[in-house]
């Protein structure tokens, strides 16, 4: 499994190419995982848990965090996360699915998936390229995320074989880079702790993304989050002429119709 330490920038974009995946152990400080960790709890406290197999009947989530990002708001844009995502889908994308996630003890494995699944593009097609912020330790026993090793490149039909899957080993603090297109699902926790995580999918510009950010978070508060949050939510026009509101920037909408 790849691991990049240190000087990072091309060899993170060499092996997220190669192998569909890349850890990048340790990128947030001690100050923003404690404080990431206290809202995450803050979000959790008092969520059921899902309510099918795939989700996890012993798993927790929690959607809609643009309406309340807090201290997770230097995760989700974190610089260099966004300098892999867009070497991947271009200068401008926008969130996919977002949420937290807490897998508590004895959830079992999540069935095997391709998160670009859900859009009916050709395989070869980098629709979305995500990030799994790690918010404990994932180890072999709390059900480390399983991937399989450059299965981004594979032919339709292919699926994963046991003895190809690996676990993403990595400690708090630390952030999973992968292809939309590479196989994976969260292990089975048979330790006796949580493991929580911060899931962000970032997808093409011109594609309705998992979630519907925009309601979820509702035009008041788009107004409140910095500005490369509104263009993650989907504010940003995906081209001159696609994502406009009333014929204008989204931008320029929000700032008029505030003072109206």
């Amino acid at each position: 499994m790849t691991v990049i330490d240190g000087d990072r920038s091309a060899p993170a974009l060499s092996a997220l190419r190669t192998d569909g995946f890349v850890v990048l152990p340790g990128v947030l400080s001690g100050a923003e995982l404690a404080a990431a960790r206290d809202h995450a709890d803050d979000l959790l406290r008092g969520v059921g848990w899902s309510d099918n197999d795939f989700d996890g009947r012993r798993t927790r989530r929690v959607y809609s965090l643009l309406s309340r990002p807090g201290a997770l708001e230097p995760l989700l844009l974190h610089p260099e996360v966004h300098r892999l995502v867009t070497a991947c889908l271009g200068e401008v994308y926008q969130f996919g699915m977002l949420f937290l996630s807490a897998v508590d003890p004895g959830q079992g494995a999540q069935a095997l998936h391709v998160d670009a699944g859900v859009y009916p593009l050709p395989r070869q097609v980098e629709a979305e390229t995500n990030v799994i912020w790690a918010l404990d330790d994932f180890t072999d026993s709390n059900g480390a995320t399983l991937i399989a090793p450059g299965s981004h490149r594979w032919a339709d039909g292919r699926r994963p074989q046991p003895h190809e899957l690996v676990p993403a080993v990595m400690p708090a603090g630390s952030a999973l880079v992968y292809s939309g297109r590479l196989w994976h699902a969260a292990g089975h926790n048979a330790a006796e702790t949580t493991r929580r995580a911060l899931i962000c999918e970032h997808v093409l510009p011109w594609l309705r993304p998992a979630d519907n950010h925009i309601l979820a978070t509702g035009v008041e508060q788009l107004r409140l989050l910095a500005p490369a949050l509104r263009r993650l939510a989907g504010v940003a026009p995906a081209s001159d002429y696609l994502g406009l509101v009333a014929g204008q920037d989204p931008e320029q909408w929000l700032r008029q119709t505030a003072a109206d």
